[in-house]
This record gives C-alpha cells, structure tokens and sequence, in this order.
C-alpha cells in the first residue's frame, strides 16, 4: 500500500509541542504497518484575501492550506497510484471533498484527527472572561462555534475514515457523522528519572494559555491556597511566559520557572513529590504531557479526562475529579510512604501501556476496515447507503 501524509510544515518540525509529538507518532504507526508513505509539507496560506477574511472570522477551517494544495495532492495520487491519502488534523477536512472528485475512485482519505476544533473552541468561549486565554472566536461567539460544528458535520461524509486520540474524541467525530473510526492510544516509552522528592514541592508542566490546562490548574490553586498550613509549593513549567507570572503573582505557592530544556525539566522533575495534571472538563485530543510524566515513573495525580487517550493493563494512577480532593491529595502524597506507593503504581503503568507495535495492529485492523468499505464518493450525502448495510458505530 502507498500513501500520502499530508501535513502543514509546523507540525511534522520539532519535538516538543503536543500536536508535533501526536503527528510524529501516527508517520511511526502507519510506517509501521507497512505503508509506504511519503510526507508531503506545506504552509499557510498568505494570499491577502485570506489575511482580510481571517480578521473577519477565526474559522480554523477557512482557507487552512494553499490554493494549490489540492491540486498537487491529486498530482501526486495519480502520478503514484496512492492507495490512502492521510490529512493532518482536522482542520484539513474541507478539503476532502475535492481531492475525493478528482483523485481516483479507490484512493482512501483519512483525516488524522487531534481532536475536534470545536470541543476546545467552546471552552474558549466559556473561559475566556474569567481566564487570561489567547485565543478569538470570531465573528461572534455562537457563530463561530456554530460554524465549526457544522463545518465538521458537512465533511465527515466526503472522509472515509477518521484515526483519534481518545475514545472521547471517538464518541464525537461519530456524533458529527464519521463513518468508521479508528482509535490509537498513546505509547509511552519508559524514560525513568532519579527521583529523589525534596518534599515540600509538586509540579505542573504544560501549555498554560490551553484553556482546560488552566482551568485545571488554577482550580487546585484555588483549594490549596485555603489550607491553613502545609500547603507544597507549586513548581510551574510552561509558557506563555504572561500567564506564568500572573499564576505566580497570584497565588504565593507558586514558583514559576519558565519554559526550560529537556535536561533541566528532568532535574527539576525528579524534586517532585507529584506531577500535577488536572484537567476537569472533557477536552479534545490527549494531553501528550501525561505520556512524559509516565514514563518519568514518577507519582501523578490526575482526573478521569486528564488521562484520556490512555491504557494500561496494569498499575494506577491517583485519580481525583473534585478540585478539593485533588489538592487534598497533593498534600498527602508529600509523606513519603505515600508517594513511594504511588510511583510503584506508576512504573506498572509505564511498563505496560500500548507499544509501537501494539498501535500498529490497532491501524491494520482499522485499514482493512476501511477497505472493506466502498470507497465514499466526493457526492455522497452520509445517507446513500442502503440501510441493511448500515453497521452500529465502532471504535
């Protein structure tokens, strides 16, 4: 099988931002099956007419690629008798339809999904007022997110397949209207750090102006900060460097230490009774951050949506959905014996979370799924099929 991995530049550069580190890993899966892939990259689109119209509406589905985006992808198809055509993110789903009218009939588009625009761009909007966010939902609220719903209904049938995250992400691209849907947990490789917890301090490392990372955190701030005494200090990493220091403006207990280099997060890291991950409401995509945290073997105390995109088969992480419990718990897992247990749970979990190779067989399965299937043509309207051929949603 021959494929194309169609990607904006940005994302297939770099190795530290959650949607470069998901990115890289679905070329290591699907190269891993055994499809010959080749990458093709590209950059915004900076005609001035998309200038102008960007200012009028934050869509990330307006214009998201090239003029001539398309059209090279259709070159490229026919010239290689592409099997599969893989899209980057979701925001490329629009063009789906056009590549699908003009590359041959059993080409295959698949939308390699990071998490629906629309799941975060409605915590935006319910944030934004409260929380320093960047960020625009242009030109009103309900209509941009009123536009991406809708957007992402309107192209899942002209797709013939969407690879997630999550299982949550899962239950929503079927709730747009994907047909077959494929789900890829995270991999963790165990990179164990020297953990030596100093005893007075936990750690948060993360993308702060992510408006569910904020959220999260600064509910723990919150109900730690009533404590009379006791409280750790919070060890901050992360940027944008504006909501660092407003976090340690705000709340004492926080010391924040800017965005740092690999070597100096493990150090810092390994002083760390726990690494904080509260996230309370259910965000797109995975939080790439917990997969670094695992493989630290390190304690983590996280919530049912923070570990999202996860499985293991054995150990546990310390789960608390209530801000109260969870700072609650960053206290107790200062006592030794306390988070002694916690991170021999966690080396459970390091060691026996989905392999490369696991994932693999995960992606044949779904391949052969979606071959089974008539190609879906660029015309269809998600209700041509007869319905005796009209299966019950599976992840």
């Amino acid at each position: 099988m021959r494929a194309l991995f169609v990607s904006y530049k940005g994302y297939l550069a770099g190795s530290t931002g959650g949607v470069q580190v998901c990115t890289k890993e679905y070329v290591r899966v699907i190269e891993g099956a055994g499809i010959e892939l080749e990458l093709y990259s590209f950059d915004h689109d900076r005609r001035i007419t998309t200038k102008i119209l960007r200012r009028l509406s934050s869509s990330p589905y307006l214009r998201p690629a090239p003029a001539d985006l398309v059209a090279n992808i259709v070159r490229i198809s026919r010239a290689s008798l592409l099997d599969f055509v893989f899209l980057n993110q979701v925001a490329l789903a629009p063009l789906a339809r056009d590549i699908k009218a003009r590359c041959p009939v059993d080409c295959r588009v698949i939308i390699l999904s990071h998490g629906l625009e629309s799941t975060d761009l409605l915590h935006l909007i319910r944030l934004k007022k409260r929380l320093p966010l960047s960020g625009r939902a242009l030109p009103i609220a309900s209509l941009a997110l009123g536009h991406a719903v809708l957007t992402e209904s309107r192209t899942r049938p002209h797709v013939d397949g969407v690879l997630v995250l999550s299982q949550l992400d899962a239950l929503l691209e079927h709730w747009v209207g994907a047909n077959a849907v494929g789900y890829l947990p995270r991999i963790v490789i165990p990179s164990p750090i020297a953990w030596r917890p100093s005893g007075d301090r936990v750690g948060y490392l993360g993308t702060l102006d992510h408006g569910p990372n904020l959220e999260g955190l600064v509910a723990v701030l919150e109900e730690l900060r009533k404590l009379p005494s006791g409280s750790p200090r919070v060890r901050v990493i992360g940027g944008p460097s504006s909501i660092g220091l407003w976090l340690e403006q705000e709340y004492g207990l926080v010391d924040y230490l800017g965005s740092l280099e690999d070597a100096e997060v493990r150090n810092e890291a390994a002083t760390w009774s726990s690494f904080l991950h509260p996230i309370f409401c259910a965000a797109r995509g995975c939080s790439t951050k917990l997969a670094t945290a695992i493989s630290w073997q390190i304690p983590i105390i996280t919530t049912t949506p923070g570990h999202r995109g996860y499985e293991w088969r054995s150990g546990s992480l310390v789960v608390r959905n209530c801000p109260r419990d969870f700072a609650a718990e960053c206290v107790r897992v200062l006592e030794g014996n306390s988070a002694a247990e916690a991170q021999s749970e966690v080396v459970e979990v390091s060691r026996t979370s989905p392999t490369l190779q696991d994932n693999v067989e995960r992606l044949r399965a779904f391949i052969a799924r979606v071959r089974s299937e008539p190609a879906r043509d660029s015309e269809v309207s998600g209700t041509s099929r007869p319905l005796s051929r009209i299966a019950a949603p599976s992840t």
